[in-house]
């Protein structure tokens, strides 16, 4: 990326993401990276509303003239992972880290804002933007839902929103965007299997849980390959697999967890069905007891079809139509759907990988990092799509 597609704030963007990344705190726990916020709005002279589901805060820029209101959605918790890379401004709290780019994420809505006031777009543009930072959207937090929940929308005629998110698999200065549904929807399970303990040295006189999971989890992998369309994407992983508290014994009880990813519910409701049915067969034939538990998680993100168009005209524009490419769903879940629900919008993936480097660590990674170039790729691209979005014909 050239160094003349840099904003003329690169520097002050590289300072606020890495006092960001420095301070990574998790879902509804936000209170720094809330805090810093604030304060940023508040040397540009931008109102907010805060404590908004607990630790999110609704930032509001009114021009002069009437117009749509059009919204940029920011997400800002990180994640309980220990951060691997020895950075300058690695975190600074033990265990948590942001492996997402949620930092990133931030700092190119406070960016956005920074152009706005200080180009004049108060004075020149149409309509309102609303900026939304979001707490919660990691580990099933729902922020998105809560903040809708609070009631602070409720007034506000939103046509459209926007995100970007960081996506290291493409390089700094391209974009990727999905047709209709962008990302997966979530359900996580819990499996409870109780046979009978004892010695280790006599499993004729227990009902071994370990066996019988073990069989389990080999078994629903055939639900994806053997009982499910092979063009109908889906995912079914075991995250987590605990029993036992020594080597010579024999437990009375396993515990499974782990995550459903689909695009289309008769694909998510024979997944459903098939784990059920292997449930009542390890029942018969390894005479364990189950205790099956679903949790839904996150709906689709389903991306709106004027709005895309919206997108990649504008991203076209500003990046060159080689480096715009519409792909596939991803199987990884995002809040940012229950922002879709309600308004139209548009999930971007923001390339963040230095072109110079081969891709290497993908998000949730400890050793996750990105070019901060995409900063300046971010903030003039979502500049582009608010402000062309302030009447029918723009947009």
């Amino acid at each position: 990326m050239p160094e003349t597609n840099l904003t003329p704030f690169h520097d002050w963007l590289v300072h606020l993401r890495r006092t960001f990344h420095e301070i990574p705190e998790l879902a509804y726990q936000e209170e720094k990276t809330s805090a810093r916020i604030r304060e940023v709005l508040d040397e540009l002279g931008v109102a907010c509303e805060t404590g908004v589901a607990k630790t999110g805060l609704v930032a509001c820029l009114e021009a002069k003239k009437t117009g749509p209101t059009v919204a940029l959605r920011a997400d800002m918790d990180g994640l309980p992972i220990e951060e691997g890379s020895e950075v300058s401004y690695r975190s600074r709290h033990p265990g948590i880290m942001h492996a997402c780019g949620h930092d990133g994420h931030v700092t190119i809505a406070l960016g956005v804002i920074r152009w706005l006031v200080e180009y004049g777009w108060v004075q020149k543009g149409h309509g309102r933007k609303l900026f939304i930072f979001q707490p919660a959207e990691e580990g099933g937090g729902s922020g998105a839902r809560e903040m809708i929940a609070s009631g602070v929308f409720d007034s506000e005629p939103v046509e459209a929103i926007f995100a970007c998110h960081m996506y290291p698999e493409l390089p700094v200065g391209e974009v990727g965007v999905a047709s209709g549904v962008s990302n997966a929807a979530s359900d996580n399970f819990l499996i409870r299997l109780v046979g009978k303990g004892g010695h280790g040295a006599q499993p004729h006189l227990c009902v071994d849980p370990v066996v019988a999971g073990a069989h389990l989890v080999l078994q629903m992998q055939d639900i994806i390959s053997r009982n499910l369309p092979p063009l109908e994407p889906a995912v079914l992983t075991v995250g987590r697999f605990h029993a036992g508290t020594g080597r010579n014994i024999i437990p009375r009880e396993a515990v499974l967890e782990g995550t459903i990813r689909t695009l289309d519910r008769k694909v998510r409701d024979t997944i459903l069905e098939r784990m059920e049915g292997l449930l009542r067969g390890l029942e018969a034939g390894h005479g364990v007891s189950s205790k099956f538990d679903i949790t839904s998680g996150y709906p689709p993100v389903v991306n709106d079809p004027r709005m895309l168009d919206h997108v990649l005209r504008h991203a076209e524009a500003l990046l060159g139509s080689g480096h715009v490419h519409v792909e596939p769903p991803r199987m990884g879940a995002e809040d940012f759907a229950y922002f879709l629900e309600r308004w139209p919008g548009v999930l971007i993936r923001l390339g963040c990988r230095s072109r110079r480097k081969p891709f290497v660590h993908g998000l949730h990674s400890p050793f996750f990092d990105f070019d901060e170039r995409a900063l300046d790729v971010g903030v003039r691209l979502c500049i582009r799509l608010l402000t062309a979005y302030e009447s029918p014909e723009e947009a």
